[in-house]
């Protein structure tokens, strides 16, 4: 999935000036602003493919980062920060069928934390 694809520069927006393909811009009542470049779009659509267990996506947007110079660090973190958004919602209905059922479902949960923590970022997870 190209940063077109990802949601770069559709809907009429247009290309930054003077950034060739690196950065989209979008145009609100006569303003115009950089929204983001291509590498963090790509890492976003990374992490919401991920989240969205998208094979196909995650296929074409690796591909696509590694030939937008993304780093490898990078693009580990952006699938992990996605898987962990997507195990969130199932850790907290797994507590809840233990709450209702008596089930022990939580306790078989893994024992990996936000991905955000772990860099000691100021962003806080769930």
């Amino acid at each position: 999935m190209s940063a077109k694809q990802a949601g770069c520069c559709d809907s009429g927006d247009q290309k930054a000036p003077g950034t060739g393909n690196q950065s989209c811009v979008a145009q609100t009542q006569g303003s115009v602003y950089q929204i983001v470049d291509r590498k963090v779009t790509l890492l976003i659509a990374a992490g919401a493919a991920m989240a969205a267990n998208c094979e196909p996506c995650l296929n074409k947007i690796v591909t696509d980062m590694k030939e937008a110079g993304v780093g490898t660090n990078d693009i580990r973190r952006a699938v992990e920060i996605g898987q962990f958004v997507k195990e969130k919602p199932a850790a907290a209905m797994k507590e809840l069928a233990d709450k209702l059922t008596g089930t022990r479902l939580a306790a078989q949960r893994s024992s990996a934390g936000c991905p955000l923590e772990e860099g000691k970022q100021s962003v806080r997870c769930g």
